[in-house]
């Protein structure tokens, strides 16, 4: 796979695990293909965005950014990191077990809760303060500090819950009853295990943070503290071989953390902070596997109209959860493992989430008749080999109809519109495309199966609201691989006519752009619904100074960013020609990017004169 596949993949299942309660992938392949894309190009842009887009229309933005974690999958890679950290003699580790959950903050101030917020992108979470009054954990108000403060923790179900997970993930169902509209009774199964305060710098260390939460009421992890790599290996295995089943919550390895909060901004400040910090890392358990045998292989049709395997087999119990089901990814994955019915396969569910097949442990038997399908089982149209997939080109075929109407209302936010409302329109003939959702009317849906009066007024409501957007918005909606609304500002694509006239071939994201362009299929959609929506250009966008950045700043890189931003500038990576600004701590040092920057005529700023208020 080249990068830009696999960018789009590990996105896909990014927005997938952290959005829904139905992930697409393991985390051992998810990590897998993260690696892969960091060998093939360490500078990609992914790597500098955390979890996903919050999907709420209700969002909290982070006063401090809720990044992922770093990872190690053995003790010599958490020595290394150790190693790299070069910290004092006299310092010690924070151990707490790493939960599989849905990661959220409750902020206070003067002692009162003000809100609860997922971690979302990192920076903007979506507000889920209704919560609270579910969840006994989530305390009203604290009494130890009236700064305002941030108690972070993890969201889960327990083991022993008594609510009904129908076979499903633990965490899956709890990401599933946090985003429940209605009927949220069921939300007081839910627990939240606090392992984190920030705004209060008078905490001198991690543990010392668990135990005020923990005295002040707070539902609290087990913490362990360690001086040395060998006291962490020996927790680890104590982890592996008897805490793992034996704590009330699933877990996916452990969180090590410098103890001595005084020495996070001093170890950030040394390496640029996007994806996590540097003064954590989480150790992750090997992947739980099982054999089972194939009973049959199912295949779906994508958007594009690629057919997706499916192995359904023999049920097996993996991280708490009853597994019949597993993607196959591609068909070159089917030939690949050479994998024909009644095979014995190896089942992994890394780190409790959606399992994939790791081996086909039967692929040396002769007589091999492999699993292949010659037909779109949507449409019947035959398929053809294009790539690691067989493809349905049938631009007609109901299926890859209904997925591209299921994407766009997805991306669009309308999220009151579920799979089955698309499924019954398009069966019904009032929605054959995306840009039949902006011409429905009430008395369409009046009769139809499923929409009461209040369901009618609710759909039109959101595909109304959805109508209105930038040129940017429409165009990153469309599904071009790796096309965001940041990497079009990259590109210089404000308008309509920017990014018709787009024939950059300079980054992998452009070549997309331009190879979508040239399927007629594309375009014809394109124009179709650029008449059907109401787009807006950005005012001022082409005016907005371009900012860049060189040296050590007064906070943290991406604190950084988010203000120059807000100031009304564009923040670039990169020095170029079109570069304003060049931010440094001394207008007259030697860098190569102040170099660059007075080669070309940019303005040299320190940052103390362009923060001063």
């Amino acid at each position: 796979m080249t990068s830009a596949e696999i960018t789009e993949k590990l996105i896909v299942a990014k927005e997938a695990y952290y959005s829904s309660d139905s992930p697409i992938m393991s985390d051992a392949e998810f990590d897998a293909l993260e690696n892969k894309l960091r060998e093939l190009d360490p500078a990609n842009p992914y790597f500098t965005v955390v979890g996903t887009s919050a999907s709420s229309s209700s969002k909290i933005t982070h006063t401090v950014p809720m990044l992922s974690m770093q990872k190690a999958k053995s003790i010599e890679e958490v020595v290394k990191w150790i190693t790299r950290l070069s910290l004092p003699d006299s310092n010690s580790f924070c151990i707490q077990p790493k939960i599989d959950g849905l990661s959220a903050t409750c902020c206070y101030e003067n002692g009162k809760l003000l809100y609860v917020a997922t971690r979302g992108d990192g920076i903007t979470g979506q507000d889920i303060t209704h919560v609270a009054s579910y969840i006994p954990d989530i305390l009203e108000s604290v009494k130890f500090t009236t700064r305002r403060i941030e108690v972070r923790g993890e969201l889960y179900l327990p083991k022993d819950t008594e609510y009904d997970t129908g076979g499903r993930p633990l965490r899956n169902n709890c990401v599933g009853l946090i985003n429940r509209k209605e009927n949220r009774d069921n939300l007081h199964h839910v627990r939240f295990a606090a392992f984190q305060i920030n705004g209060d710098e008078l905490i001198a260390t991690e543990t010392a943070a668990i135990e005020l939460l923990t005295a002040n009421g707070f539902h609290t992890v087990s913490t362990e503290k360690a001086v040395d790599p060998e006291k962490i290996e020996t927790y680890f295995n104590h982890y592996l071989n008897e805490l793992r089943s034996k704590w009330k919550y699933e877990t996916d390895g452990l969180v090590i953390c410098v103890n001595d909060r005084s020495l996070f901004a001093e170890i950030d400040s040394r390496w640029v902070v996007d994806h996590h910090h540097h003064y954590a890392i989480a150790l992750k358990p090997p992947a739980e596997a099982k054999e089972t045998s194939l009973t049959r292989v199912e295949w779906q049709i994508s958007r594009q109209g690629n057919a997706i395997p499916v192995a359904v087999f023999a049920p097996v119990f993996l991280g708490g959860a009853r597994i019949e089901r597993a993607s196959l990814a591609n068909y070159e994955a089917i030939k690949r493992m050479n994998i024909c019915i009644g095979d014995t396969l190896l089942i992994e569910r890394a780190n409790d989430v959606i399992p994939y097949v790791r081996k086909n442990l039967s692929a040396g038997s002769p007589s091999r008749n492999t699993v292949t399908i010659k037909t779109c089982p949507s449409c019947e149209t035959e398929l053809v080999e294009k790539g690691v997939h067989l493809r349905c080109e049938n631009t007609d075929c109901p299926e890859t109809t209904i997925q591209k109407i299921l994407f766009w209302v997805k991306e669009s936010g309308m999220e009151q519109i579920a799979e089955a409302t698309v499924r019954t329109l398009y069966s019904k003939g009032i929605v054959s495309s995306i840009q039949d959702l902006y011409s429905i009317t009430e008395k369409d849906l009046i009769g139809v199966e499923g929409f009461a009066t209040k369901k009618i007024s609710s759909f039109l409501k959101e595909v109304s609201a959805s109508r209105r957007m930038t040129a940017r918005d429409f165009i990153a909606k469309l599904g071009i691989p790796l096309v965001q609304k940041k990497a079009l500002a990259k590109l210089q694509i404000f308008f309509i006519e920017d990014f018709l006239s787009f024939e950059d071939t300079t980054y992998i994201i452009g070549n997309n752009i331009i190879s979508w362009k040239q399927d007629a299929a594309n375009m014809l959609l394109f124009n179709e619904l650029r008449e059907a929506l109401d787009i807006e250009d950005e005012e001022n966008v082409l005016n907005r100074k371009k900012v860049c950045m060189t040296g050590k700043g007064p906070l943290p890189r991406k604190e950084l960013i988010t203000r120059i931003e807000n100031m009304g500038y564009e923040f670039s990576d990169t020095i170029t020609a079109q570069t304003d600004i060049l931010l440094c701590e001394d207008p007259q040092g030697s860098s190569s990017k102040l170099k660059k920057a007075e080669k070309n005529g940019t303005t040299l700023i320190s940052y103390e004169d362009f923060f001063q208020d």
